[in-house]
């Protein structure tokens, strides 16, 4: 069955969405459509694999709430069969069985334990340094699971040492940089 989401990808996630490298880095300016984007790419890959867990990750518990949530919920509202749209925590469980869940980074070591197949950090300059060693990797272990760093760079921190670790490994990264 054919689903209809309510999504038109910019140019950039054109190409962003076909990658099937494990690891992914956007480099966007603000309001470049980057959260929706990755929505819709957890999503899909939810879709596709029934009893799969995915996770979108923002800095801040706030900010999943403010900004990505109302995101989340209008790309799956016309999914038939959503079994429900949970409000706390951000949870959206798809008709396979399949799970979105959105998260901050403000309390890495709540996130300690999950199983994921895939997932994203939107603001990744802004989030713990230690996020992705020591959480998310070792979530990602069991299903050989994709990520996706997504962001703005904001000085020479963990974002960027990611960023220049993806040019360097055209065969491991799939890089987008767009001004």
């Amino acid at each position: 069955m054919k689903i209809k989401i309510p999504y038109s990808p910019r140019n950039w996630a054109k190409e962003f969405h076909p990658s099937i490298k494990r690891w992914i880095i956007l480099v966007l300016h603000r309001r470049a459509g980057k959260t929706t984007a990755i929505l819709n790419h957890l999503q899909r890959d939810a879709i596709r694999v029934p009893n799969s867990q995915y996770a979108f990750i923002a800095t801040t518990y706030t900010q999943v709430k403010m900004i990505a949530w109302d995101i989340a919920k209008n790309i799956s509202r016309d999914i038939p069969g959503v079994q429900d749209i949970n409000t706390a925590p951000f949870t959206v469980i798809y008709p396979n069985g399949s799970k979105l869940y959105l998260l901050g980074s403000d309390n890495p070591d709540a996130l300690r334990g999950l199983a994921l197949w895939g997932g994203g950090q939107d603001e990744s300059s802004q989030q713990p340094s230690n996020l992705f060693t020591e959480v998310i990797s070792k979530a990602l272990a069991d299903h050989l699971g994709y990520w996706i760093w997504a962001g703005t760079p904001r000085g020479k921190n963990q974002f960027y040492r990611t960023y220049k670790a993806g040019l360097e490994n055209p065969n491991d990264y799939t890089v987008i940089f767009k001004t």
